[in-house]
């Protein structure tokens, strides 16, 4: 991003060509360098001539130094060339004369406000000012881009003093920061207006956020994240979308150099008040660092990454839900050693074919399977010692196309009232009256069941 109280030597401004467009109208297109950070304004005539009037009036420039007017021939080609030479001229020219008070009437004609580190801040501290009361009030949290926290990050390291004018005092922008509890983060690969700035080579802290207690993050790089001590001892929620992590440190040791976790890690580096953690959409193949980074977590996401099995989580006591949806996950051998005392587990849209694994999980409460690859009506056997089980997922599996499916697998479960759910749908009573009626007759039948003819 552009700095240009560090970097006001190193500015330049041309003016790269003129176009003309359908309505005729003729823009100028501004090309401005700060350093290495550059972009582009376009402007018409009308907008140079409303600048110099200001610049007159309140800074002392000289008059007669703008390409004056012409009504007749102004489309010519070779009339909007003179022009554009004159123009770079002139605004080279301001630009040497003001260098050093750099007025705001110019600022904003450049459009400095959309890219520098100062007015950036600047214009954050008035909105502040004017309505961070109600921002802090509001449930749905605030957005900042990875553009603002860079702002902010690079003011904090700035020596100069804070703004005279107390509507833009940097203190606003650290005074809202640190009482935000509920911080949205969004980033991208894309970039900064017109600019060579890509948000996702900026790099940010976070240690002005003091009490942030929900943190979500969009489409950010992870390794441009610096300072994270402070939402440690904050955060309980955590989600973090779409950003490429690779593992869980990509992001909960984000901070450090070396990113390797152990059961006696510094307890610095641990998320002790983390209760839920989403890393939805990412590319993450394992979430062993979970058990010692997130140690209290009591709801886990990890839907559409990479997983293709399901590691011991025993060491999170507290954790209760936990969804794997839409991964690659075909070995589920030995859950009941490597899940403890789960009520919730999603793990739709996987590639399991095989129930045994499931069969001793007795805390189970819901349970989705959909869009997996179980075939044989036999396999739900295997979910009969599920005694506290009241919601059952298996639509999408090639079982769920079996005739009488759901009387058979309300049969083998032996489910006689309608407290359970079967694929989002409770049993009617036609259904529970077929599967009484089975039951009358597997009775009958000296316990073999019709499901065994």
């Amino acid at each position: 991003m552009s700095c240009y109280v560090q970097h006001c030597r190193e500015c330049n401004i041309v003016i790269s060509k003129a176009e003309t467009d359908t309505d005729r109208v003729t823009y100028y297109i501004i090309k401005v360098n700060v350093g290495d950070i550059t972009w582009s304004v376009r402007k018409r005539y009308k907008e140079f001539l409303e600048l110099h009037k200001k610049l007159v009036n309140e800074h002392t420039v000289t008059k007669d130094i703008l390409p004056g007017k012409k009504i007749i021939g102004n489309k010519e080609p070779s009339f909007i060339e003179r022009r554009r030479v004159g123009l770079e001229i002139y605004l080279q020219t301001i630009l040497s004369f003001l260098q050093k008070s750099m007025p705001e009437e110019l600022f904003d004609f450049l459009e400095f406000n959309k890219y520098d580190v100062i007015l950036i801040v600047k214009k954050l501290a008035a909105e502040f000012l004017q309505n961070g009361d109600s921002y802090l009030l509001n449930d749905n949290g605030f957005n900042f881009n990875v553009l603002l926290l860079y702002a902010i990050s690079e003011r904090l390291k700035l020596p100069c003093p804070d703004n005279e004018n107390n509507e833009f005092n940097f203190s606003h922008v650290l005074d809202f920061c640190s009482r935000l509890k509920y911080l949205i983060i969004k980033g991208g690969n894309h970039y900064v207006g017109t600019s060579n700035i890509i948000y996702n080579n900026l790099s940010f802290e976070l240690s002005s956020f003091k009490n942030v207690n929900k943190l979500e993050c969009y489409n950010i790089a992870p390794n441009m994240i610096y300072n994270l001590n402070t939402l440690r001892d904050t955060v309980r929620v955590i989600t973090i979308y779409n950003s490429k992590l690779k593992c869980p440190e990509d992001i909960l040791l984000s901070d450090y150099v070396h990113k390797q976790w152990s059961c006696d890690m510094d307890s610095s580096m641990v998320w002790n008040k983390i209760k839920v953690v989403d890393f939805s959409w990412n590319e993450i193949r394992t979430l062993k660092s979970l058990t010692v980074l997130t140690p209290n977590v009591k709801t886990i996401n990890l839907n559409g990454n990479l997983l293709n099995t399901i590691e011991d989580m025993t060491p999170l006591t507290h954790l209760s839900h936990l969804s794997l949806s839409n991964n690659n996950i075909t070995d589920v051998l030995d859950l009941h050693t490597k899940l403890g005392n789960l009520i919730c587990l999603n793990l739709s849209t996987n590639k399991i074919s095989d129930l045994r694994a499931f069969s001793k999980l007795f805390s189970l409460e819901m349970l989705d399977l959909g869009s997996n690859y179980v075939i044989d009506i036999e396999q739900i056997k295997y979910l009969t010692g599920l005694q506290n089980m009241n919601y059952l997922v298996l639509s999408g599996n090639p079982v769920s196309t079996v005739v009488d499916y759901r009387i058979k697998v309300l049969g083998i479960l032996n489910k006689k009232t309608s407290d359970f759910c079967l694929d989002n749908e409770r049993p009617t009573q036609k259904e529970l009256d077929t599967v009484a009626v089975m039951h009358a007759l597997n009775m009958a039948k000296e316990g073999k069941t019709l499901f065994d003819l």
